[in-house]
């Protein structure tokens, strides 16, 4: 096995074992549907529950209208992304994306001429890149993660790791403290890692597109000199139009199935962003833990918009490259072709979504002062 096909097994056992966990596909059901139905539910009643539990404490538990009600209000709208999430990877577009995964198996494997050791070449650096980055993000989260739910079970005295206990267990019971603590901080990481696992998701799938939109770009290169121009144009134009109809397909089908799952996250961070910056109002031993969740919450929206940023400027870079051909030494045949082709790589890929427009590193920008400026006019009112 070569290393290409190593780093792209690696990646895509990064998604099925996602899929494998959040939908409980380890539990057997021994071929009936009722229990695949049972075992994909388990994780939304979780969820479901989780969020009575959040909002049962924010009306009859809650004392502490400062960092408490940030914190709980951030929970809230975390279980909301969660479940978007989990409804628009895990059941509305789980094909779709499986159907993409055997397409870049066909990538891997392909021996097109002109441009398969160049692909192969590209996607060999973004599949290493999608390793590296992955690993820094889920770590760096983790820890974060970590931090977070210990400091809780600290200052909750050993039995709230999201501040909440659970409704109708009294805290003279045996079993209030192990089943809070157990629940709380299973119910944690199973938000936590979903959410980070779903946009590790979204950044691998953009970097498959982005190692085929540079290849692309490569091979253009070639048209560059007046030479290759003479000898190659038929066959380098023939094999870039095919080539970029259908990852222009692919990737559109892409962008369509990230629409909702960008504004549901997008949405949701902005939300709990803000409620978090109005923690900082408050400068007391907290502060500590709220700059670990902003640090969190930050390097998840740039996650985000800079892999939109990155399939955008991969596109142009294409376009870019087919700007510098030499059309002026081809046959006047090949220079019909050749406007054509201009005509239809012109539009430069972008990740859209509602209420955000365009995702890019301006999105990001966007979104940081938004959360700021809520904050402030939170913090003004409140007080």
């Amino acid at each position: 096995m070569s290393l290409l096909e190593e780093q792209h097994k690696r990646l895509k056992w990064i998604i099925f074992t996602y899929y494998w966990i959040w939908r409980c596909e380890f539990i057997p059901d021994f071929g009936l549907k009722i229990l695949k139905n049972i075992k994909s539910s388990i994780y939304p009643v979780n969820l479901i529950f989780g969020m009575f539990c959040v909002v049962y404490h924010f009306l009859v538990q809650m004392v502490d209208y400062g960092y408490d009600l940030a914190l709980t209000i951030v929970y809230f709208f975390a279980i909301y992304q969660c479940a978007m999430v989990y409804a628009e990877i895990m059941i509305i577009h789980r094909e779709r994306l499986f159907d993409m995964l055997k397409f870049f198996d066909e990538w891997i494997i392909s021996k097109e001429p002109l441009i398969s050791d160049i692909r192969r070449k590209h996607l060999l650096a973004n599949t290493e890149l999608g390793i590296k980055w992955t690993k820094i993000f889920l770590m760096f989260i983790t820890c974060v993660g970590l931090n977070v739910n210990t400091f809780h079970l600290y200052v909750s005295g050993f039995s709230a790791p999201m501040l909440f206990t659970i409704p109708g267990l009294p805290n003279d019971s045996i079993f209030y403290y192990p089943v809070n603590v157990i629940y709380g901080t299973v119910l944690y990481f199973a938000i936590l890692e979903n959410i980070m696992i779903s946009d590790a998701v979204v950044m691998i799938m953009i970097l498959y597109f982005r190692s085929e939109f540079y290849a692309l770009a490569e091979l253009v290169t070639q048209l560059h000199d007046g030479t290759s121009v003479k000898m190659k144009a038929t066959s380098i134009l023939r094999t870039t139009h095919e080539t970029h109809k259908i990852a222009l397909q692919k990737v559109k089908e892409l962008t369509q199935t990230f629409w909702h799952l960008y504004f549901h996250k997008l949405f949701a961070i902005m939300i709990y962003l803000c409620c978090t910056l109005y923690i900082f109002q408050s400068l007391n031993a907290s502060i500590f833990i709220a700059v670990l969740i902003v640090g969190a919450m930050t390097s998840q929206i740039f996650i985000l918009c800079f892999f939109g940023q990155v399939i955008e400027n991969s596109s142009e870079l294409l376009y870019q490259s087919f700007c510098m051909i030499q059309w002026y030494e081809m046959k006047l045949e090949e220079q019909k072709k050749y406007l054509l082709l201009t005509m239809s790589i012109q539009k430069s890929v972008r990740i859209e979504t509602f209420g955000f427009g365009d995702i890019s590193i301006y999105t990001f920008v966007q979104i940081c002062k938004a959360a700021g400026t809520y904050a402030a006019i939170l913090y003004t009112v409140v007080h």
